[in-house]
């Protein structure tokens, strides 16, 4: 293995979320927890517990708002401050300046980390924290799987980021992460070209479909829940470059439940609504597409069946894709294992993104609390890793 892999290993042992949690226990070292914006008091009493029972020394709490900090104090015994005072944490009246924050809600309030940065406290965004143990005992099992993948990828920048993916899922602290500058599913040399025939797996709302039409490509959309493909209809309707279909790409032609979650909804076998679905060799062939050359895949965990559904058209037509490969934990060793079984030609790169929060999560007035703060909107979430197929 790499010295830089072997690096990795030997640092999971000692620098996951676990282990790391034991030694700030153990060390009594000073830790905060912050709440942005959604505060329910009841619900971050319980967080607080439960940081307080692994024995950490949680000295303060970090809200976003004095009236925030005014409900809270009712229900803690320890100090909470407001963000806008972090500034004069080890002055009277001020706790010690923790050293590292603990954040609970992992995608909105992760947008607060780098004003956090600015003041050298440390962020923890733990995602799963349950499941911690099994994840790492998981990538123990399957280390020469993601050695293999690791070697398969063609630029050095590639090989960094999917090491820092799997430390910073492993360790929850921000800093482990190492986001990508280009736009999601835009990396040079991976994208869709005038004339394309381009694929869009998850289209949410049409925002995808609507960059590759802009590159000339001929897109053909694919949203499965209701409601999206409404927003998906509102936006690209009626654009000659854009087919919609109200469809999930699946490995077979099919009617399944899903949950409706807006950008997460998902197939579920207990979910209350019906999606129907189909594999994209019967729709190529139902459609006389003579080829296929772009394939976006983000389709909340079913990533690999609809690559089942798509061998053929994959083995003939060897189409640039962009695959989501955070959805399952295993995700990033099976998703380009699997694709390279299919073209052993393929040629592969990985990058971590920022979520755009204006475009799913975050209203006008979020926007201009950030604004005010001196933050983007770009959130540097645990999720969106790209695996990038030419």
């Amino acid at each position: 293995m790499s010295t830089e892999f072997i690096k990795l290993v030997s640092d999971l042992q000692f620098e996951r979320f676990n282990m790391h949690l034991a030694q700030l226990a153990g060390n009594r070292t000073p830790v905060a927890i912050f709440f942005g914006f959604e505060l329910k008091p009841n619900g971050a009493v319980n967080n607080i517990q439960a940081l307080v029972k692994t024995g950490l020394n949680v000295n303060c709490i970090i809200v976003l708002a004095d009236r925030q900090a005014e409900v809270l104090r009712n229900f803690v015994d320890v100090p909470v401050v407001a963000l806008e005072d972090i500034s004069h944490f080890g002055e009277e009246n001020f706790p010690v300046k923790p050293q590292e924050v603990f954040f609970v809600e992992v995608f909105k309030d992760v947008a607060f980390a780098d004003y956090f940065t600015r003041y050298g406290i440390e962020v923890v965004a733990p995602i799963y924290v349950d499941d911690q143990p099994k994840y790492f005992s998981l990538i123990m099992q399957h280390l020469h799987e993601l050695y293999a993948v690791h070697e398969m990828f063609i630029d050095d920048e590639s090989r960094n980021v999917f090491r820092a993916v799997i430390k910073g899922r492993l360790t929850g602290k921000v800093s482990d992460y190492r986001f990508a500058s280009e736009p999601q599913y835009f990396l040079d040399g991976f994208t869709p070209s005038a004339g394309d025939i381009a694929i869009d797996g998850g289209a949410f709302d049409g925002a995808t479909a609507e960059s590759f039409a802009k590159c000339g490509a001929k897109v053909f959309a694919f949203e499965m829940d209701a409601n999206n493909y409404q927003r998906c209809l509102a936006r690209v309707g009626q654009k000659p470059n854009i087919t919609l279909e109200n469809l999930g790409l699946s490995d077979r032609e099919s009617e399944e439940n899903y949950l409706p979650f807006g950008t997460a909804s998902q197939k579920d076998p207990e979910g209350n609504r019906i999606g129907k679905f189909i594999d994209l060799d019967t729709y190529v062939a139902r459609k006389n597409l003579p080829r296929v050359d772009y394939i976006k895949l983000d389709i909340e965990g079913s990533e690999l069946d609809m690559l089942h559904g798509a061998t053929k058209t994959i083995a003939r037509c060897k189409p640039k894709m962009a695959v989501s490969v955070y959805h399952k934990w295993e995700d990033p060793w099976t998703l380009a294992a699997y694709i390279k079984s299919l073209r052993p030609d393929y040629e592969f790169a990985f990058r971590h993104h920022k979520i755009d929060g204006k475009d799913y999560f975050f209203d006008n007035d979020q926007c201009a609390i950030l604004k005010y703060f001196g933050l983007s909107w770009l959130v540097p979430t645990p999720c969106e890793f790209v695996l990038y197929c030419r």
